[in-house]
């Protein structure tokens, strides 16, 4: 079997699915470190190419790297891959892909729209990147809606990493 982990920025993805990789022995995929590591730093990379290139190779490399990794993986996609706006078509296809594809996991702070975009917006800011408060708020309110139509298992919570990847693979023991 293999997993997607799924959701906003800043909520755990990343540190949770490692740890619930290791947990099941499986491989870990994070696609925005894969992206680092095999076309550029995706900061410097999004100014200078723009958006909507940005999402066409990342795209890309995700298909390459599903086709490379087609057993026993934990796979964390980068937040806006399911929500990138003005590319439907783009986003639609990911969809496509996984609910047909692997098990899905969504992971979101809390149920409430207001409390889950306090929580992500404060973790955000906190990280020193010059960002426009009111605008990412936004932004995260429109995406969350989508996000929480996703994830056959959904999880929300900001309890610790190792306890978040627990409560993930409970889940998955009960599919």
């Amino acid at each position: 079997m293999n997993i997607f982990i799924i959701g906003p920025w800043w909520v755990g993805k990343s540190t949770s699915g490692r740890i619930l990789a290791e947990l099941l022995q499986y491989k870990f995929i994070d696609l925005d470190k894969e992206f680092c590591k095999e076309i550029g730093n995706i900061s410097n990379y999004i100014p200078e190419q723009w958006y909507e290139k940005y999402c066409l190779e990342n795209s890309k490399l995700f298909y390459k790297l599903l086709e490379e990794n087609s057993e026993n993986c934990v796979f964390v996609l980068s937040s806006g891959f399911l929500v990138h706006e003005n590319m439907d078509k783009l986003t639609d296809n990911h969809k496509k892909t996984i609910q047909e594809k692997w098990l899905s996991i969504l992971l979101l702070p809390s149920e409430s729209k207001e409390e889950s975009t306090d929580i992500v917006i404060k973790r955000q800011l906190s990280r020193g990147f010059g960002l426009n408060e009111e605008r990412e708020r936004q932004k995260f309110r429109k995406r969350f809606d989508i996000y929480k139509r996703f994830g056959d298992i959904k999880i929300y919570s900001t309890d610790t990493p190792e306890n978040i990847a627990e409560e993930m693979k409970k889940e998955i023991d009960k599919q």
